[in-house]
């Protein structure tokens, strides 16, 4: 399949193109190649984990968003893809999102700072890039009469879509910048272990 095609082309840059097969997927691409180099300098050390700094339910809700989040990229690459507009490497997105909860479900009761810090580096990236998406997706949806041109996914469909994540992922920058400011004031002195944790 070809990364992207039938594209509308726009007024100013980026293109809608460009948006898909560079500039969304490289946060996913960075927290990739992050997570594989700390799997290699990291894996015969520990680090301390620290008790949830909220509570147990909230990071269900975390979790379960994130799923939502993976599922509204699965959709918007269906869409996309039923509209032959290609899908560019939009696929790296979901990739990044199912590490992510396999991540969280595996410090569901404790969190490690690195791995919060590195979160929230992801998600402020990823929530920057995707901000940038959506005014041009709104760029797009005043520019043509999209219902007609994309019956499968116009354009206001596209903004919504990705409207709504992201919301999700300011959201879940928000979370984890109180989690890593949180863990920070944690004495030192009296780490959770995540075994010993109930």
């Amino acid at each position: 399949m070809v990364l992207c095609s039938h594209r509308v082309a726009l007024p100013g840059t980026p293109s809608t193109c460009a948006l898909d097969t560079a500039i969304v997927p490289l946060p996913s691409i960075l927290l990739a190649v992050t997570l594989l180099l700390l799997l290699l300098c990291l894996k015969k050390s520990t680090e301390n984990v620290i008790r949830l700094p909220y509570p147990y339910w909230l990071h269900t809700v975390y979790l379960v968003l994130v799923l939502a989040a993976f599922a509204m990229t699965i959709l918007e690459m269906a869409r996309l893809s039923a509209q032959d507009l290609g899908v560019g490497l939009l696929p790296v997105t979901p990739i990044a999102l199912s590490i992510v909860m396999v991540v969280l479900w595996v410090e569901r009761r404790g969190r490690t700072r690195l791995m919060s810090v590195t979160f929230c580096l992801y998600w402020l990236f990823l929530a920057a890039v995707e901000t940038v998406k959506v005014v041009r997706l709104n760029v797009l949806d005043e520019t043509i009469p999209n219902k007609a041109s994309s019956p499968e996914y116009p354009a206001s469909d596209q903004l919504l879509d990705n409207a709504v994540m992201v919301a999700l992922y300011w959201l879940f920058f928000i979370l984890e910048l109180y989690t890593s400011i949180r863990m920070r004031e944690v004495n030192k002195t009296q780490p959770y272990i995540l075994h010993d944790l109930p």
